[in-house]
């Protein structure tokens, strides 16, 4: 083992308990100070975005399909029927902040990246 320190991706460091699990992440000012100045601006990943505009689908269904999952799949996952996520990927669709809290669960998003954008 290499210590309570190791470096990661780019000039990251993960520092970690005795046990091996994160406890912090160390990046260097200038992406420390980017990551504040992004605060409370949602990002979606570039895929997810291409989605949304080539299939001109609603962001819950981008990320279903960026993820690989079926809506059969997701359903499973999810504990619904396969309507009822067709159902909440409908355009246009405002689901309750519970269902969107499992979706990003499930997905490992952010909640507000499964709403659509407006200006």
């Amino acid at each position: 083992m290499s210590g309570p320190t190791e470096a990661t991706k780019g000039s990251a460091q993960i520092i970690r308990d005795s046990s091996g699990n994160p406890l912090y992440a160390v990046v260097p000012f200038d992406e420390y100070q980017a990551l504040l100045d992004a605060d409370g601006h949602v990002t979606i990943p570039h895929e997810v975005v291409d989605l949304m505009i080539e299939k001109k689908i609603s962001p819950m269904a981008a990320w279903r399909k960026h993820r690989g999952l079926s809506q059969a799949q997701l359903a499973e996952k999810l504990g619904v029927t396969q309507g009822a996520v067709a159902q909440a990927e409908k355009m246009g669709n405002k689901p309750h902040i519970e269902t969107l809290r499992s979706w990003a669960r499930v997905l490992g998003c952010d909640v507000a990246q499964l709403t659509e954008l407006t200006d």
